[in-house]
C-alpha cells in the first residue's frame, strides 16, 4: 500500500476496527488532555517553581510531537480528492479548520521561541496553548456531534439570535426611558441599560444594576419571566438536533449491519470461502443445527470449504432481515443437499462487530455441516 496514503488513513479517515488508527488516537488524546492540565497547573506558582523545568521539557515534546503530526498531515492530505492538488490542494488543507486549529496549537511555542515578545503579551500568547483542547474534535466522537447538530441547526440559532437582539435592544431602551431619572448613573444610556437587559434575560440577575420605580420594577418581572422563555428555545433547538442525529447514527449502525450479513450470504451462495473469511471478525463463532461450536477463523474457513464439498448446491434464500442493535435476524429456506431435496424453512442470526461477523447461528430442520 502506497505509505502517504496508509499515513493519511490511520491520521485521517480509517476504518473502524484499525488498530493502528486507534493506537494513534488514543496517544494524541492523551497527549492532548495532558497538555491541558500542564497549561492549568502551571498558573499555581508553587508548582510553576518547584516543576518548572519539567514542565518546559513536556511543552518541547508535546510540540515536536504536534508539529510532526502537522506536517504529516500536510503531506498526506493529497491522498483525499477534496486536495488532490499537490500545491493548491495542500493550501486548502491547511485553511481548513481542523488544520488551522493545529496550526494554532502549536504557533505559541515558535512565537516564543523566535519573537522577543513584550513580557505583557506572554501570558496572552501561553494561554493560546489552550487551543489544543479544541484537536480533540477531531478524534472524539460526541465533540464531532455536537459541531453537526450546530451546524445543521445554524438557521434556526441565527433566527433565535436575532429574535434574542431585538428583544434585548427593545427592553433596554425600554428601561432606559423607565429608569434613566431615578438612576442616572446605572441608566446612563441605552447600551448602558443592555448590560440590565442581558442578565435579566438570561436569569442570571447579579443585582448591581436593578430597577427601582414601580413600573421598572413591573416591566423587570415581565422582562425576567420572557427570558425563561427565550433562552429555552436554543436549548430545545439543540436537543431535537441531538435526537435526531443519535436516531440517524443508528439508523446507519443497522443498515450498515444488514448489508454486512446480506454480503455474507451472497459470499456464501457463490461458494466464495475467502471471501466469506474476509467477511469474519476475531474470535469468529460459528453454531449450526446440531449445536457444535466451532470458533476462530481458521475453523470456519475449513467449515466452509468442507460444506461446500458435501452439499455443492448449498444456497440460502433470504424472505425477511430484522435488525435489533448489533444483531440481525434473517429468516428464509436453506437448500443443503443435492438437488433432489427440496428447500427447507431456516433462520440465521449474526452479531456484527465493526462490520464483521463474530458469530453465526443457523436453525433449520436439516444437518447441513
Amino acid at each position: 500500500m502506497n505509505i502517504k496514503h496508509r499515513t493519511y488513513e490511520i491520521m485521517e479517515r480509517a476504518e473502524k476496527g484499525d488498530r493502528a488508527s486507534r493506537a494513534f488516537d488514543t496517544f494524541i488524546v492523551a497527549l492532548i488532555g495532558l497538555n491541558v492540565v500542564m497549561v492549568i497547573i502551571e498558573t499555581v506558582d508553587s508548582i510553576a517553581a518547584s516543576y518548572g523545568p519539567f514542565l518546559q521539557l513536556f511543552e518541547a515534546f508535546s510540540v515536536i510531537v504536534f508539529s510532526f503530526e502537522y506536517v504529516l498531515r500536510l503531506w498526506s492530505c493529497t491522498s483525499d480528492p477534496e486536495f488532490r492538488s499537490a500545491i493548491r490542494g495542500r493550501i486548502r488543507f491547511a485553511l481548513s479548520g481542523f488544520a488551522l486549529i493545529d496550526f494554532l496549537a502549536i504557533a505559541p511555542f515558535y512565537l516564543q521561541l523566535f519573537l522577543h515578545l513584550d513580557p505583557s503579551l506572554v501570558g496572552a500568547v501561553r494561554l493560546l496553548r489552550l487551543f489544543r483542547l479544541f484537536k480533540m474534535g477531531r478524534y472524539i466522537q460526541s465533540i464531532r456531534v455536537l459541531g453537526s447538530v450546530v451546524r445543521e441547526k445554524r438557521k434556526e440559532m441565527y433566527l433565535v439570535a436575532t429574535v434574542l437582539l431585538i428583544v434585548l435592544i427593545m427592553i433596554s431602551s425600554l428601561m432606559y426611558y423607565v429608569e434613566h431619572e431615578a438612576q442616572p448613573e446605572a441608566f446612563s444610556s441605552i447600551p448602558a441599560a443592555m448590560w440590565w437587559g442581558m442578565v435579566t434575560l438570561t436569569t442570571i440577575g447579579y443585582g448591581d444594576v436593578f430597577p427601582v420605580t414601580t413600573l421598572g420594577k413591573f416591566f423587570g418581572i415581565l422582562i425576567a419571566m420572557l427570558g425563561i422563555g427565550m433562552f429555552a428555545l436554543p436549548a430545545g433547538i439543540l436537543s431535537s438536533g441531538f435526537i435526531e442525529s443519535i436516531a440517524r447514527e443508528s439508523e446507519s449502525t443497522v443498515v450498515s449491519s444488514e448489508e454486512t450479513v446480506l454480503k455474507f450470504v451472497e459470499a456464501i451462495n457463490q461458494h466464495d470461502v475467502e471471501a466469506i473469511v474476509n467477511l469474519l471478525g476475531e474470535g469468529h463463532r460459528a453454531l449450526g443445527p446440531d449445536a457444535a461450536e466451532q470458533a476462530g477463523v481458521a475453523n470456519a474457513r475449513d467449515r466452509w470449504k468442507r460444506t461446500f464439498s458435501v452439499y455443492p448446491d448449498y444456497t440460502i434464500l433470504v424472505r425477511s432481515i430484522t435488525s435489533k442493535e448489533d444483531r440481525v435476524l434473517l429468516a428464509g429456506s436453506l437448500k443443503g443437499s443435492d438437488s433432489a431435496v427440496a428447500s427447507v424453512p431456516a433462520a440465521w442470526e449474526a452479531r456484527i462487530e465493526n462490520r464483521l461477523i463474530t458469530e453465526w447461528r443457523t436453525f433449520s430442520n436439516t444437518h447441513t455441516g
